[in-house]
């Protein structure tokens, strides 16, 4: 029998070998490969371009502001996010609701780096601040950036403050990804976390429900379904742009019976490329489903 470490190394050297072929982009393959400064360090709701493909609103009183937009985007995307910081910070005091809510941005992703659990919520709530600044500030055509981070912080900081707060915050959640995508429906991210919102409650054990019912009378309710529209949506966008997606489509086709689809999901999630800490925590979970339904890894990883 072939040990655990055997089966990683041959994993590890299949991996590193098709994952410079699965990024087209030399900024994608400097993170996998670890030739990026700042680390193999990368995080959620990333997209290959920071706007998805909808024209920012123009404004005059930010001088070089696209040359500030795209040297922080690209900052961010190699998740250099100190230094993203640096250059941000200095238009927190400002009105321009782009750059506002790329400060927000940061922010989030400060905390989610944090480990003392003060700062961590600290940062959490000063990133919802300047998110609603944001938010105050936007065009009278919108601000697709502002409303997809203004729903990413809210369900924060609703984790922050305990499920009664969750709960009463996923329909302001929901309102404001379905703004978004109002505004730029070409972003595969924001169709990912709308899919997980409907998947987390049509996802909801019974108990739970109830004593949502209890408090709310009327809890956030949906369907497997409506889940997979969504990230089929995101998939059809930017198909295997994040791993996490792969792996809701096993989930939601699991429950929805259809078991062959399931275990192919499965499969991919936990062949992908391993980027960032949620692409970490996948693999682990996408291995232990493929175990559980007797799938052997080793075989698994050969065939790769």
């Amino acid at each position: 029998m072939k040990s655990a470490q055997f089966v990683f190394r041959q994993f590890a050297q299949k991996y590193w070998r098709n994952a410079t072929r699965t990024f087209s982009s030399p900024a994608a393959r400097r993170l996998v490969t670890g030739t990026a400064s700042g680390g193999l360090l990368s995080a959620s709701f990333f997209t290959s371009g920071p706007t998805g493909g909808y024209e920012l609103p123009k404004r005059g009183e930010v001088p070089n502001l696209d040359l500030i937009i795209k040297e922080t985007d690209a900052l961010y995307n190699n998740y250099l996010i100190d230094n993203a910081y640096a250059i941000l910070r200095k238009h927190g005091s400002g009105t321009c609701p782009e750059l506002l809510w790329r400060l927000a941005r940061v922010v989030c992703e400060k905390a989610k780096l944090a480990k003392d659990k003060k700062e961590k919520d600290q940062l959490f709530m000063e990133a919802l601040a300047i998110v609603e600044k944001a938010l105050e500030y936007e065009e009278p055509e919108g601000c697709f950036g502002a409303h997809k981070w203004y729903a990413i912080i809210l369900d924060y900081v609703g984790e922050i403050e305990g499920t009664k707060s969750r709960i009463k915050k996923s329909y302001e959640v929901r309102e404001h990804l379905e703004r978004a995508l109002e505004i730029n429906d070409g972003d595969a991210t924001t169709w990912h976390i709308l899919g997980v919102w409907h998947f987390t409650f049509a996802d909801m054990p019974y108990y739970t429900r109830l004593a949502a019912k209890a408090i709310f009378g009327t809890p956030p309710s949906s369907t497997y379904e409506d889940a997979l529209k969504n990230f089929e949506r995101a998939e059809f966008i930017q198909p295997n742009f994040y791993s996490t997606n792969t792996f809701y489509l096993a989930e939601t086709y699991d429950r929805l019976g259809r078991k062959d689809l399931a275990l192919e999901y499965y499969k991919r999630a936990f062949l992908m490329p391993v980027v960032s800490a949620d692409d970490g925590e996948i693999h682990k979970k996408a291995h232990d489903k493929l175990k559980k339904l007797g799938v052997k890894i080793a075989e698994l990883v050969e065939s790769f």
